[in-house]
């Protein structure tokens, strides 16, 4: 909504949670609208639009990685099983359920943190500039978006 569209549909939270989701849904949506002082659905609608940019001019160098705050994490495993199942097999269990993020395997999906039912539990971590991405193998550089990146053909070209 916030990107324009004037409402939304579900489907998957009804068949995962049952249809008592939809009231939880609508109960979150007032309790967001009122702490964000909107008096109706129409003041949410297109609030984000600003904020969008076109894909071309995303840091590609930005590199962030989950990490688990072990204090947290209550175990129950939803992280584990939707990245194994759905995802990049990004996070391991111990043999005593605990969880951990493989740096070498995180592609920074989120996919754990949306399935997270603790707050805050699961956080992404930038990676420092000259950090190395275990995953890539490639040093974190400065800014730089795909009309001068190197992985762009075409940017080479435009540099000559």
């Amino acid at each position: 909504m916030a990107l324009g569209a004037g409402n939304v549909q579900v489907c998957t939270a009804a068949m995962t949670y049952g249809f008592k989701v939809v009231q939880e849904m609508i109960s979150g949506l007032g309790q967001y609208m009122d702490e964000k002082g909107m008096a109706s659905t129409a003041d949410l609608v297109g609030r984000a639009v600003p904020n969008v940019t076109d894909w071309q001019y995303l840091n590609l160098n930005y590199v962030t990685k989950a990490e688990i705050d072990q204090d947290l994490c209550i175990k129950c495993g939803r992280c584990y099983a939707a990245c194994e199942d759905t995802s990049h097999q990004a996070i391991e269990m111990g043999a005593d359920r605990t969880f951990s993020v493989k740096d070498d395997e995180c592609v920074a999906c989120n996919l754990c943190i949306d399935v997270c039912p603790v707050e805050n539990c699961i956080t992404m971590r930038q990676l420092p500039k000259g950090a190395v991405d275990p995953r890539t193998g490639r040093t974190v550089g400065d800014y730089a978006n795909w009309t001068t990146h190197p992985n762009n053909p075409m940017a080479a070209k435009a540099a000559e």
